[in-house]
């Protein structure tokens, strides 16, 4: 039988060759050949094989040793290349050539990790050798024992020696004595000195203690395959350590996606790791042994620590820290301890807490003249500062190349067994630099730099020693043995209470608006006998009934225990009802354990629920950090970063501007000052006036000085008419996100001189009528605007402004004048299509009028033409709008959401009667002689939950066709038959209420499409200027450190930065066009969209191009197949032809041969007659002739015997 050790190579080999990453190759060798397409397979291959059958045999114990499996496995790929040898199937050949060679780099990768775990559990400990023995004499030194037993070290520690280079050198010294069973009060030892400064203060010692214990003893780990009990243990800690850090845990739940730091953590962290990636790994079963996973929880950790070397205190490594803490307190209780006696993962060094604040006080060091961090150079690979290679002849001089980084890894995944180990990697980064520098000027800096920091060793490391071995390092020793935390055992009316409060729970189809029990499928057990293939994709089946009995039973010891079971639970659902597309349960499964985990949260924080549970929403979500009370008795950290900051709102910072800058609330750049919720502004009993006009007016201030100017001005309630339709127009375009009086994105609600007084002489050269949103308003409540096209004209006049007076900026690119440029534009289009639908009173009917078919005009007329473009502009920009597609069962996009609005809208309480006609695909028999296309409200429901809309249009051209294909249907019926009349009625009444929804749809999902392309944009102009600002400081210090430099080496550190890491953010994949410079802003805006929809054929594409292939693939086997089977045939037949033509010839030769024989002796030539008749032993014949008588006779016949 194989090894544990052998067998988990074999499942890391099998798992390499059978994973998604090479789907591409491995898909014909997963399961066995399929003889009814290839009979001739079992006469050419005597021993057939396949990752299936090689998995099964491994798992069963078929294989004595690894290199059983290695020979099944390359047995594979031989069969291929044997079978299809000759074939017209190069492809097959090529797969098996690849699998061959990713067969031999997963072999040599799962061999290298179990060395590299063996070494670390059977590796002894580096500072435990004996102490050098050289010059000096031994002295006889008197120790008084006690019988104690605690442990000290004898003598005085001699200053450590740099390593050799082997790299064993030692920080310590190691006691010649041996612990005596019977210890007498005074004994004579002979203790040999290291060097002659040591034998000056070591001449006479006493020791009160007993004989110290070595340290050198490592542990052995042992590699302990996962199972379904371990892996449940390791989802417990994540569970727990979650909950027990939050603040902690939040920092670690995803992978680094910043675009400002993800190239550089990439480059100097090689392995990142992270809570989502080791929980996926447990769900896909990637641990192939138990301290794997402990490994990972330690990288998350180390990863940060290595990344996070900010000098002065980074505030991200407090943070590791308490994570690894807890972390490790967990793995103890959750793993050491059901595995004990069994070491399963290496244990960390006693003192690593201290190991790191040492580390610590080497990264925060700085440089006397120049303020930066010393130990820069040293805190990462020396490739990470060379191109990722080594210098030309490093590994030459230096042996074994070390840094702080590594040195931080090796500690935290237990490498280091003894305190001198650690110490003498750190002491060897020092002596690698000088080995390398020696002699040479261009290194003189970076040693003096080695210099300062092997000063800053002797200070921080070696107290560290003395305290390893002194009696406080002793007891520290024994302080970290292994001890077990003690979690609560949860009470039995605790866990009660929480699945009476589950169970009343309830769940409201969304489809149906049926509301059922959201417990009710999960009480009992599964009954396998009806769903045959439940244990096939559950592994451990649990229902509510057994957490019950287990409840009763006291089997659960901690909360994490009761928590696994019940959210098992659902996860057995996920996973037999996600593959088999069952929606429904699928939701279910979702929304139940939703509940469950808000409702566990609550009740371990000790807080009571409202009876009716409801899942948390942007109204009621609370942020973690914002949580009270204590984790395991220690108060929370506070956050490493400051508050989040609200988003960023356009704003102009600086002194005067030129004509090219935009308009801003403040010269200042500072925000105008805002009311606090709650509290309203007193409004002043005088009118406002500026004492200086060159100084600005807040916001505020300026929006009240305007309407102390209209003293006219009436109640909002007292306008009628189509003065009340432009005060509804003009609250829903002040509700608008980028102009919400409540905090704004840009500023069109006062005069652009009174904020800004610097600009207006500038601003009155470019713009003839100044205009604002305040002066429109105060207008209309006075009664000075005529009619309501004189009132949207001044509307359309302050974005028209704003477009003149940034004109210029923007062909410039000045980036506030573009921000405001665009944004103009937009709300200009978004106005007209507003105010085309609110103010539908004032539509006129003019052909004469002019017609703005699309785009930003600055003027337009309310005309019922216009309104009928405008709407055709909407369609357009929003139905031909690819969906933003989830996965199904997911939560729905925002796009997907206006989706679900529509059919929402149709299915009102007050509409039930009307819809019962629409809702099921439930149709007379001959509705399809009538109907080329059925459909129902519940197919859209069923499209759209299958994510089978690709736009937005798709999903309302199936809705116009529910009540369309009604309306054909019954036309001729409804005067005859009163069901059709109704039905007739109905649809004509649904599908008015249908246009309406869309109305509204259209004109806010319009309106954020362009939002979210002008917000790209903008987005997109900011980080250029933050990237050409850090390019210029780049720059100034480059003149700075070296004056006089050429300008090309100043371009060459502009490479160095990459612009197109928030590119990439924005689609999947890349785009040649992408690293050229386009100035049309269309272009860029549009940039999206035609990603999405390129993303959409891809994939579209692929996934034809595989069926195509399999079925091609399929065809040309058969077609091979059936041509071999035909030329066997026909040269069996040929065959049997020419042996048959040759037999006939054959016969035919025979028979003239035989012929010749018979013809020969009836004509004898005269010389043989002769010779017979003077033959003496001839018989004699008598012979007599007659003549036969005839009436004509011709001849005479002689006949002789």
């Amino acid at each position: 039988m194989m090894t544990p050790q052998e067998l988990s190579i074999c499942r890391e080999i099998h798992a390499g060759l059978t994973s998604n990453e090479r789907g591409n190759i491995n898909y014909l060798f997963l399961s066995p050949v399929d003889t009814t397409h290839f009979p001739d397979y079992p006469v050419i291959i005597k021993r057939p094989m396949d990752l299936q059958t090689l998995k099964e045999h491994l798992e069963n114990g078929t294989y004595a040793k690894k290199e059983e499996f290695y020979a099944d496995a390359k047995l594979i790929f031989d069969n291929a290349l044997l079978f299809n040898k000759g074939r017209d199937s190069k492809f097959v050949l090529d797969l098996a050539k690849s699998m061959i060679k990713a067969f031999d780099r997963v072999r040599k990768s799962a061999e290298k990790k179990a060395a590299r775990l063996a070494a670390a559990a059977d590796g002894g400990s580096v500072g435990n050798q004996k102490a050098s023995k050289e010059g000096g004499k031994k002295k006889k030194i008197n120790i008084k024992l006690k019988k104690q037993k605690s442990t000290s070290s004898i003598g005085e520690l001699p200053k450590a020696a740099p390593s050799d280079s082997t790299g064993a050198g030692d920080v310590s010294t190691k006691n010649d004595s041996k612990p005596t069973k019977k210890v007498k009060t005074k004994l004579k030892l002979k203790l040999s000195t290291g060097s002659s400064d040591a034998k000056k203060g070591a001449s006479k010692v006493k020791v009160k203690s007993s004989t110290p214990k070595s340290d050198s003893a490592a542990e052995k780990v042992e590699v302990v395959p996962m199972n379904s009990f371990r892996r449940a243990q390791c989802v417990k800690i994540i569970a727990s350590l979650k909950r027990r850090q939050p603040g902690a845990c939040k920092w670690f739940h995803k992978p680094v996606s910043d675009p400002a730091i993800v190239q550089d953590y990439k480059e100097k962290i090689s392995n990142p790791m992270d809570l989502s990636m080791v929980s996926s790994k447990l769900d896909k079963n990637q641990y192939s042994a138990l301290g794997d996973f402990v490994q990972d929880l330690r990288l998350i950790a180390a990863n940060c620590l290595q990344y996070n070397t900010s000098p002065g205190g980074d505030s991200f490594r407090p943070v590791a820290m308490e994570f690894l803490t807890t972390a490790e307190d967990l793995c103890r209780l959750f793993i050491a301890k059901h595995e004990a006696p069994t070491i399963v993962y290496p244990t960390l060094l006693y003192c690593w807490v201290d190991c790191i604040k040492a580390v610590d006080e080497l990264i925060n060091m700085t440089n006397p003249e120049d303020g930066l961090q010393t130990a820069w150079y040293f805190l990462h690979p020396v490739t990470y500062f060379c191109g990722g290679q080594y210098p030309e002849g490093y590994l030459e001089k230096v042996k074994r190349p070390i840094d702080l980084g590594t040195i931080v890894q090796q500690l935290m995944a237990g490498h280091y067994n003894s305190v001198g180990a650690f110490v003498a990697d750190c002491r060897r980064i020092v002596e690698n630099c000088r080995a390398f520098y020696a002699g040479d000027e261009e290194g003189a800096s970076l040693c003096e730099k080695a210099n300062r920091l092997h000063g800053s060793m002797e200070k921080n490391l070696d107290p560290l020693i003395d305290f390893d071995q002194s009696d406080k390092g002793a007891k520290a020793k024994e302080r970290a043995a292994p001890k077990y935390i003690v979690i609560k055992r949860p009470e039995k009316d605790f866990l009660k209470n929480i699945m009476r409060e589950l169970r009343a729970a309830k769940y409201t189809d969304k489809s149906t608006r049926l509301t059922e029990n959201a417990t009710l499928h999960f009480e009992k057990p599964v009954d396998t006998a009806i769903f045959t293939d439940y244990l096939k994709f559950v592994e451990t089946p649990m229902d509510l009934e057994t957490v019950d009995s287990k409840i009763e039973s006291g089997s659960y010891v901690t909360p994490e225990d009761f928590e696994y079971d019940i959210s098992l639970i659902f996860k057995n659902c996920l996973d037999y009802n996600g593959p088999k597309k069952n929606i429904h349960m699928v939701t279910l499964g979702k929304h139940t354990a939703k509940i469950f985990r808000k409702l566990f949260a609550e009740k371990l924080r000790g807080g009571s629920v409202a009876k009716r549970l409801s899942l948390p929403t942007a109204a009621n979500r609370v942020a973690p950090a914002t949580l009270g009370g204590k984790v395991g008795g220690k108060k929370r950290p506070a956050s490493p970063v400051p508050e989040e900051r609200p988003s960023k709102r356009v704003s102009i910072k600086g002194p005067l501007r030129t004509a090219s800058k935009a308009v801003s609330t403040s010269s200042s750049g500072k925000s105008a000052p805002k009311s606090k919720p709650g509290k309203k502004i007193a409004k002043s009993p005088t009118k406002i006036t500026p004492t200086d006009p060159s100084v600005p007016i807040p916001m505020h201030v300026a929006i009240a000085s305007i309407k102390e100017s209209y003293p006219g001005r009436r109640q909002n309630k007292d306008l009628e008419g189509w003065e009340a339709d432009c005060l509804k127009f003009l609250r829903q375009l002040m509700k608008h996100p980028w102009v919400s009086a409540e905090r704004p994105k840009y500023i069109f609600h006062v005069p652009v001189f009174s904020v800004f007084p610097e600009i207006r002489d500038i601003y009155a050269q470019k713009v003839e009528t100044p205009m604002d949103l305040t002066t429109a308003e105060a207008k209309l409540l006075s009664g000075v605007y005529p009619d309501a096209e004189v009132f949207i004209s001044d509307i359309a006049l302050v974005f028209s402004n704003a477009i003149t007076f940034n004109k210029e900026g923007h062909d410039v690119g000045e980036p506030m004048s573009c921000a405001y440029y665009e944004a103009s534009t937009h709300l200009l289009k978004y106005i007209r299509w507003l105010s085309l639908e609110l103010i539908e009173s004032s539509l006129i009917d003019c052909s004469d009028s002019p017609v703005v078919e699309s785009g930003s005009a600055s003027s337009w007329k309310l005309t019922i033409r216009n309104r009928e473009m405008a709407r055709k502009e909407m369609e357009s920009t929003v139905f031909n709008e690819l969906l933003d597609k989830t996965e199904p069962g997911d939560k729905f996009s925002w796009s997907e959401q206006e989706c679900e609005k529509l059919l929402k809208s149709l299915r009102h309480t007050s509409d039930n009667k009307r819809m019962g006609f629409f809702v099921q695909m439930n149709f007379p028999p001959d509705y399809t002689a009538f109907i080329s296309k059925p459909i129902a409200w519940e197919k859209c429901q069923e499209k759209l939950q299958q994510r089978r809309y690709n736009n937005i249009g798709e999903t309302v051209a199936d809705l116009r066709l529910i009540f369309s294909n009604a309306l054909k249907y019954n036309e001729g019926a409804r005067h005859v038959s009163k069901i059709s009349g109704i039905a007739y009625d109905s649809a004509i009444h649904m599908s008015r209420k249908l246009e309406s929804a869309i109305d509204k749809m259209l004109l806010s999902f319009g309106d954020r499409i362009g939002r979210e392309r002008i917000d790209m944009i903008t987005s997109h102009r900011e980080m250029e200027a933050t990237e050409r600002a850090e390019e210029e400081q780049r720059k100034q210090e480059w003149e700075k450190e070296n004056p006089g430099s050429t300008v090309e080496v100043k371009t060459k550190l502009r490479i160095v930065h990459q612009r197109s890491s928030h590119r990439k953010k924005m689609t999947d994949f890349e785009f040649p066009f992408y690293d050229e410079q386009d100035n049309q802003v269309e272009t860029q805006a549009d940039s999206l969209q035609h990603a999405k929809a390129l993303y959409e054929k891809q994939r579209e594409a692929r996934a034809n191009m595989q069926e195509i292939a399999l079925s091609i693939g399929i065809s040309v086997f058969k077609r091979h197949q059936e041509s071999a089977a035909a030329k066997a045939w026909a040269y069996q037949m040929a065959y049997k032809a020419h042996t048959k033509r040759i037999s006939i010839e054959k016969e035919r030769a025979e028979a003239k041969k035989e012929a010749r024989a018979d013809e020969a002796p009836g004509k004898p030539m005269g010389a043989f007659v002769s010779l017979a008749l003077n033959d003496n032993k001839r018989k004699k014949i008598k012979m007599s002739m007659s003549i036969q008588k005839t009436k004509k006779i011709r001849r005479s016949k002689v006949v002789g015997f």
